[in-house]
């Protein structure tokens, strides 16, 4: 059988998971962690949690997948939970996790998967339940088409463009302490490297690392821990495509965000919860 590695539509760099392997219904993987955390006090960034769970999380359906050929696993939702950990560094992280359960859409399956993320000591970190559609290589071109150019290049050694995702915004209150918007200029092909092989589309950790940093600009969260996010997605984003951020504060530590094009279609929404550090 292939490595789960090429079973699936992600390379790096957005891919920086090493040593996976399954067994029986488990699949277990290692990743190194290069993300900034800007006003996050936890050891990983939300974005980089994000996605490096849903990268296992698409892992865990090539595993399960009877069709050993390669599959694009595109999330839909997901629940992340972060916990309290004693360990201050973690020199690398461990993803564990299984598929639960398949339920089917009109046209694709829908995997539901969960997963654990642990630090190097074994601390229980993070938690995730998510959802997965999974499409064929001839399906995912029938629903988004394939590059016409030639795939964004990243050879090793460069930097990652998913390591400082943060780009400059200029937040404006709606209402003052409640609500406010900004606007996020679209991220460049080259940014989206990795993602996806055959056409780039722009990863939802760039996203979440811009829709999440809005929190500080709240009073008394200039500094903070997600512990948990619920993430849902309506479409993908594509390269040079700007977004609207919404940010709603939602009640103590409770924030929505929505993720809007400019011509109003929602995207997404992330709803989190959030100590102040």
């Amino acid at each position: 059988m292939k490595p789960l590695l090429e079973l699936i539509g992600e390379t790096a760099p957005y891919v920086t998971a090493f040593d996976v392997t399954a067994k029986d219904d488990v699949v277990l993987g290692w990743f190194k962690p290069e993300q900034r955390r800007y006003s996050e006090t936890t050891l990983l960034s939300l974005s980089e949690s994000l996605r490096s769970m849903a990268l296992h999380g698409a892992l865990i359906g090539a595993a399960a997948n009877p069709v050993k050929a390669r599959h694009y696993y595109l999330g839909s939702r997901a629940d992340l939970r972060v916990f309290p950990v004693e360990a201050t560094h973690s020199e690398v992280f461990q993803c564990v996790g299984r598929l639960e359960g398949i339920d089917r859409s009109n046209l694709f399956p829908i995997y539901k998967v969960s997963g654990s993320c642990l630090t190097d000591k074994g601390e229980r970190y993070a938690e995730l339940d998510g959802a997965l559609l999974v499409l064929t290589e001839e399906q995912f071109i029938g629903l988004k088409g394939a590059d016409a150019s030639a795939r964004p290049t990243w050879s090793p050694g460069q930097p990652s463009p998913y390591a400082d995702a943060l780009r400059p915004m200029a937040p404006e209150w709606l209402e003052p302490g409640r609500m406010l918007r900004t606007s996020l200029p679209g991220f460049p092909r080259e940014d989206c490297a990795g993602h996806f092989d055959i056409r780039a589309l722009c990863p939802m950790t760039l996203v979440s690392a811009n829709a999440c940093a809005l929190v500080r600009h709240f009073p008394g969260y200039e500094r903070y821990w997600i512990s948990r996010c619920v993430f849902s997605c309506k479409d993908v984003v594509d390269p040079g495509q700007a977004q609207r951020l919404t940010c709603v504060f939602d009640g103590v530590g409770r924030f929505v965000i929505t993720v809007e094009s400019d011509e109003g279609q929602r995207l997404g929404r992330f709803k989190l919860e959030v100590v102040p550090a």
